[in-house]
């Protein structure tokens, strides 16, 4: 009886290591129960709070940003969106699948100025064993600039060719819906002249493309004018010439944002942008 009492307390013992271990760390509980979404919202999440509370080091830990060719133009880009950010608020709105090994996560961002709500929609990938918010060049637009881009739409003014050499952009292939980014510039009047040129190629079909005056924001592009161009400009012929307007504001650290909106075709882009 001894014996079988000693056991009996042996085997108390061994069931009782488990609960302890459980006990001193409580998050191991229902760890292997987390689901994939629940992650990818996580990851999100973490995002928000980084970039809302200006923790750029942990902010970058849960992107993929495809408009930066290093994480220090990421993280020096990033800084200086902080001071200017538009947006007060960040929330989720939803989360969810969009392929087996990704996401789509809505985000609403209130404007601080007018209280106004613009929408963004991120995949969230899996990245190694982390899931990561990719930034691939959502755009947002406020209220005022959009009324003003309607306004100027159905004007053909044009200014002459302007004097101050602000940035290039190109040579580049820019594939259907995808976007190519000038160098970074700051604006003299609020207004910028571009020259440039245009061609699907070895085609003499005209292609749509959209050129916008950007900020990259931690969020993203947010977009201050824009203008589109349908042609077809030889490569060594004659360049075309429009005007971006900026709804009479001027702004600095901006990029000329070149987007390819034709649905089928990739189109060669080149050019350069100036201001008075």
């Amino acid at each position: 009886m001894k014996l079988f009492s000693f056991k009996g307390k042996i085997k108390k013992a061994v069931l009782c290591v488990p609960l302890l271990v459980m006990s001193a760390f409580p998050g191991i509980t229902g760890a292997e129960g987390i689901t994939d979404a629940e992650l990818a919202k996580e990851s999100v999440s973490n995002f928000i709070e980084a970039a809302q509370s200006g923790n750029i080091s942990d902010a970058v830990k849960w992107v993929v940003d495809t408009r930066f060719e290093s994480t220090e133009e990421q993280v020096e880009q990033y800084k200086d969106s902080i001071s200017s950010n538009p947006f007060s608020n960040a929330s989720i709105k939803s989360i969810v699948p969009a392929s087996e090994n990704s996401f789509t996560a809505s985000v609403d961002l209130t404007r601080k100025d007018t209280g106004e709500i613009n929408n963004v929609l991120y995949p969230v990938i899996k990245q190694g064993d982390t899931w990561k918010v990719l930034i691939n060049g959502q755009e947002t637009m406020n209220n005022r600039v959009k009324k003003f881009i309607q306004l100027q739409e159905d004007k053909s003014a044009a200014l002459p060719l302007a004097s101050t050499h602000l940035g290039s952009y190109g040579d580049s292939l820019v594939k259907a819906g995808k976007s190519e980014y000038s160098n970074q510039f700051n604006m003299t009047e609020d207004r910028i002249g571009i020259t440039g040129w245009q061609q699907i190629p070895g085609s003499l079909t005209k292609v749509d493309v959209r050129y916008s005056v950007v900020k990259k924001g931690i969020f993203s592009d947010d977009v201050y004018g824009q203008s589109f161009h349908n042609g077809m400009n030889y490569w060594d012929g004659e360049a075309f010439y429009t005007t971006v307007y900026t709804a009479g504001q001027t702004y600095s650290n901006v990029y000329l944002k070149v987007t390819n909106e034709d649905l089928g075709n990739t189109v060669r882009v080149k050019g350069h942008i100036y201001g008075n």
